[in-house]
């Protein structure tokens, strides 16, 4: 009754049949009655637009975080040479502790504001919009990360025409957009075929 998925890691395969393959965790979800988008393979750009941040750039602020949090109670020593050991090593439990529930709660709190003010709007209209409009979505994700792919250096592993198709549980697989291996317009004698043996 309620929308799901399943989806594999795939290892190794022949025609007709997988061989060695896993799932990977989010099959069957039915918490996605309202609506999800979900990135596969090159999910950098997917990330960026549903999070407000580049998934890397993100872990970058957040080691750096972590490292100025941990830095310091080492600076005790520096601060007060003469401090006794006893009072330096106390002084550094509190620091560590007040650090560490300092962090946490700034990373909470920054993981709320992607939630509300980023990824959340996004669920809540993706629930709502038409299927053509979901297509058109999709479509926009896969360009935006050909886009990155082609202006980087990176390995361009997206690129060129995309294909678009809809399942529906009422209508089945409907192509929205689809590529052709020739020019339509230079074979009409195709499409001309195609319709007498139909």
């Amino acid at each position: 009754m309620l929308p799901a998925i399943a989806t594999y890691f795939v290892e190794f395969a022949l025609p007709g049949r997988f061989l060695k393959y896993a799932p990977d965790g989010r099959n069957n979800d039915t918490s996605l009655a309202d609506g999800a988008i979900m990135p596969f393979a090159q999910r950098d750009m997917v990330d960026t637009f549903m999070g407000g941040i580049d998934p890397d750039f993100y872990s970058l602020i957040q080691v750096c975080l972590t490292e100025l949090v941990d830095a310091y109670p080492a600076l005790l020593d520096q601060a007060f040479p003469g401090l006794p050991a006893a009072q330096r090593d106390a002084g550094k439990t509190v620091l560590e502790t007040a650090g560490a529930d300092e962090l946490d709660k700034i990373k909470n709190r920054i993981e709320e504001c992607r939630r509300q003010d980023y990824a959340g709007p996004i669920i809540d209209v993706v629930g709502m919009l038409p299927i053509d409009e979901l297509a058109g979505m999709a479509e926009a994700l896969v360009s935006l990360t050909s886009l990155k792919r082609r202006m980087s250096l990176d390995e361009e592993t997206v690129g060129g025409p995309i294909d678009v198709a809809v399942i529906s549980k009422g209508d089945g697989l409907i192509w929205i957009k689809r590529k052709h291996y020739f020019e339509p317009a230079l074979n009409q004698h195709f499409f001309e075929n195609k319709r007498t043996q139909g």
